[in-house]
């Protein structure tokens, strides 16, 4: 990891100098960017495209954007390491927050705050406009180690959410979806003795729950016990905290007891759920209308989502996605052309329209009542409305959590195998804030 901090900095020293001050006096007109954004299908690309013609035609300052389809999240990273010192920088990218803090990381620094703009009195959204937006979704790119420094804003996000075969459930004496860890549990093994009786095979052995080896699925059990990755104001990872070792508690123990397993290959959690094999799974949001697929080809039963099991006074979601991030250039016409475009992204009636073709949750509000014919379609989806309010986030915008990540990937596998919670959570928990310490070294340097 430290090479990894070492080579950022030394390409982010040929970026530029810092600047902070206003916008509030930068004229943009006839100001161009370009926007890297990631979306692969061609009618999300052609969605993409036609908003930004319509801009372009529309602005009244004569601003021209780029915007295109840079490739997956891991390629952007890669190609604008890559490209830093150069003119080919974009002047917009998309990341996950920890993505955006490396990019951030000293002597350059890559990004700008974008307090600056959301916060100008020129070039803000309208007060109506940002209320619209739920508090826990600003919040996410808020970020410690820099300040209080916003690296991003918000486009769309994915929530973590259960799946429930609700009928197999009635066999098995439940009237809802468990929302406690103890009846979740109870429901789980139960399950694990009493196969589903409409099983596409029967005779393959019923699952209490599958999920794949992803550091989101252990990381969405702290959250709903309460617990976070990193404490902001703490500055450091409390993946030792009681509410995280309870969690862990809770997987290791299933575990131990046959009640879990995981997905043995890629999206093998959904073709087990879909095929009545696993009474619980779990996975974004994005994929509901997947899961209904995987349904309707399989075990064709009534089914549904809710939050991870919790023991917070209300359901506690992982909220996580990527937001947008502008470039430290020495053009600020350009920071204000992207923030202008991103703002059209923001329209209701857009992220409405981007719902429809990605599933993603829309960071609009009032998005949510210009769906109505998608909701029809998916009605799981109105239950991630009832859940936003509460729901936290496990990403932080550190750039510590791009090898934490891994770490808690390599603990989740262990839990699988009925681990020592305690002694994994604490652990992992010293090995995480080795890394935080490093990178803040780093950045203090």
């Amino acid at each position: 990891m430290k090479n990894l901090f070492t080579s950022l900095a030394f390409v982010f020293c040929l970026a530029g100098t810092s600047y902070a001050g206003s916008y509030e006096d930068i004229d943009p007109t006839g100001g161009e960017a370009t926007v890297w954004y990631r979306v692969s299908r061609d009618n999300q690309v052609a969605f993409l495209d036609q908003l930004t013609a319509e801009f372009n035609k529309t602005n009244p300052y004569g601003v021209t954007v780029t915007a295109v389809s840079a490739g997956g999240y891991g390629d952007i990273f890669t190609k604008f390491v890559n490209l830093i010192g150069t003119d080919e920088l974009p002047d917009m990218v998309i990341g996950y927050q920890n993505q955006l803090a490396l990019y951030n990381m000293p002597p350059g620094p890559g990004l700008i705050d974008m307090n600056d703009l959301v916060m100008s009195e020129k070039w803000a959204m309208p007060d109506k406009d940002m209320a619209d937006i739920p508090a826990g979704f600003l919040a996410q790119d808020i970020s410690s180690d820099f300040g209080g420094m916003r690296l991003g804003f918000p486009p769309r996000r994915s929530m973590e959410l259960l799946y429930a075969n609700m009928d197999w459930l009635a066999e098995l004496g439940f009237d809802r979806i468990p929302s406690s860890p103890e009846e979740f549990k109870e429901a789980a093994c139960k399950a694990t003795k009493n196969p589903y009786s409409n099983a596409v095979d029967p005779n393959a052995s019923p699952q209490g729950l599958v999920f794949g080896l992803d550091a989101s699925r252990l990381a969405s059990f702290i959250i709903a016990f309460g617990g976070e990755t990193l404490d902001k104001e703490k500055g450091k990872y409390v993946l030792d905290s009681p509410e995280a070792i309870a969690a862990a508690t809770l997987i290791s123990e299933m575990s131990e007891e046959g009640c879990v397993r995981a997905a043995t290959e890629k999206y093998g959690e959904q073709t087990d759920f879909g095929n009545g094999l696993t009474l619980f799974t779990t996975g974004s949001s994005s994929g509901l209308p997947y899961y209904g697929g995987a349904i309707d080809k399989g075990a064709k039963f009534n089914w549904s989502v809710y939050a991870v099991p919790h023991t917070t006074d209300q359901p506690r979601g992982n909220l996580y996605g990527p937001s947008f991030a502008i470039t430290n250039k020495d053009d600020r016409r350009k920071q204000i052309a992207a923030w202008l475009w991103l703002q059209t992204f923001l329209k209701p009636e857009n992220q409405a329209e981007f719902v429809r073709l990605t599933n993603y949750v829309p960071v609009r509000q009032s998005a949510l009542d210009l769906l109505a014919d998608y909701r029809a379609a998916n009605p799981q989806f109105d239950i991630i409305r009832q859940l936003m309010p509460t729901a936290g986030s496990e990403t932080p915008p550190s750039a510590s959590y791009e090898e934490v990540r891994r770490l808690l990937r390599e603990v989740l596998a262990e839990l699988l195998s009925g681990g020592d919670a305690r002694a994994l959570m604490t652990d992992l928990n010293e090995e995480a804030n080795e890394l935080h310490a490093e990178a803040l070294a780093e950045l203090n340097e």
